[in-house]
């Protein structure tokens, strides 16, 4: 069986039985929600990433040919249909809604069509934050980078580098003035 959050401490061990048996065990809980799109989806894909941390997005193509990007989120079938607990909020869940949103900022495609998109494929990029897609199948090719979790892992334009490498080479200098004084004292410790 599965072992709470607090199972297993410092001091103590849970009981686990070394035996497993499918057709003695509970049986699992299915969840499902129906969801709607305000228009044609073509193909899907979802984003992926270097290590799995950042959060995943669906990715449709549309017969308006455009590519849209949703949330993971949106098609959680946990969503609940009446009003948000206080542990559904803090775990992200939103309420239900059978539609779909389209959302304008969150089209990779912009204000460019992309004709008869057949598939949407998608790679990890060389930072954990990014994903790169890469939308074919008719006579346009799309491709672009998207950030699901939004640059956690970049520094921003205004980084003050300048500062980090003077604090490194002042790190550098203390630590070999550090080594150089040790080094003194050892040896006057050994003259003594």
């Amino acid at each position: 069986g599965m072992i709470d959050k607090h199972g297993i401490t410092a001091f103590a061990s849970p009981e686990q039985e070394m035996l497993f048996s499918s057709f003695e065990s509970a049986k699992p809980i299915v969840l499902s929600k129906t969801y709607g799109i305000s228009k044609t989806v073509t193909a899907i894909g979802v984003t992926t990433s270097k290590g799995g941390i950042s959060m995943k997005q669906v990715l449709l193509a549309t017969n308006g040919d455009q590519i849209i990007s949703l949330d993971k989120r949106f098609l959680d079938p946990r969503r609940p249909s009446g009003e948000l607990k206080e542990s559904e909020k803090k775990e992200g869940l939103m309420k239900y809604s059978p539609i779909l949103p389209i959302v304008s900022l969150r089209t990779p495609s912009y204000t460019q069509t992309v004709e008869s998109v057949r598939s949407i494929a998608s790679t990890a990029a060389y930072v954990e934050s990014q994903s790169l897609i890469l939308a074919y199948g008719g006579p346009d090719i799309f491709f672009t980078r998207l950030a699901p979790s939004k640059g956690f892992d970049l520094l921003p334009d205004d980084f003050n580098r300048s500062l980090l490498a003077l604090v490194v080479i002042g790190l550098l200098i203390v630590m070999n003035t550090v080594k150089k004084m040790g080094n003194k004292k050892m040896v006057k410790m050994g003259w003594t």
